[in-house]
């Protein structure tokens, strides 16, 4: 059961953009540019980021898509997660909202190697999913009870948020 009037069981995030416009198109873009634009952190890693901040914020439909999208662009989300576990560790801090537990974090990110650049995206990501994370909850959507079929490809994916923008009308 959905929160809002004119999504059903089976609705996507697209349908709650499709309700609501007004200022969805920025901000899918705001999205793609997030997650899709050349940076310090691939794909795959700022997607299995978002997975992981939708856990924090108690979310399973964005666990189930973003991870799925992480094992798209990375291979198997619990390799990159080993790969990036200090960046996961600094989302983790951000989520506390504890001053010492986010430098603290961060200086363990600098430290393992990671650039600011890279803890700066991490910041990017988290503020955006937890924005995205609030209208999923709100709306009610559940996560899929299987895998998704058909799994989508990476050239499905490079396109995705801007794709989402350009069909909502405002």
């Amino acid at each position: 059961m959905t929160n809002f009037k004119g999504l059903s069981a089976d609705s996507e995030i697209s349908d709650i953009f499709d309700l609501y416009p007004r200022n969805s198109k920025r901000l899918l873009r705001l999205l793609d540019d997030i997650m899709c634009a050349d940076g310090a952190l691939n794909r795959g890693e700022r997607e299995a980021i978002a997975a992981f901040v939708s856990k924090q914020n108690k979310t399973p439909y964005c666990v189930f898509q973003h991870s799925a999208f992480s094992e798209v662009f990375s291979g198997p989300i619990d390799q990159t997660n080993t790969r990036i576990q200090p960046l996961l560790d600094y989302a983790f801090a951000l989520h506390s909202k504890d001053d010492d537990r986010i430098k603290t974090a961060s200086e363990a990110a600098l430290s393992a190697g990671w650039s600011e650049a890279a803890i700066y995206k991490v910041v990017e990501v988290c503020g955006i999913f937890d924005f995205i994370n609030n209208i999923v909850l709100a709306a009610g959507l559940k996560a899929p009870d299987g895998p998704m079929n058909p799994r989508p490809s990476k050239e499905d994916l490079k396109v995705s948020y801007r794709s989402m923008a350009d069909a909502v009308s405002e």
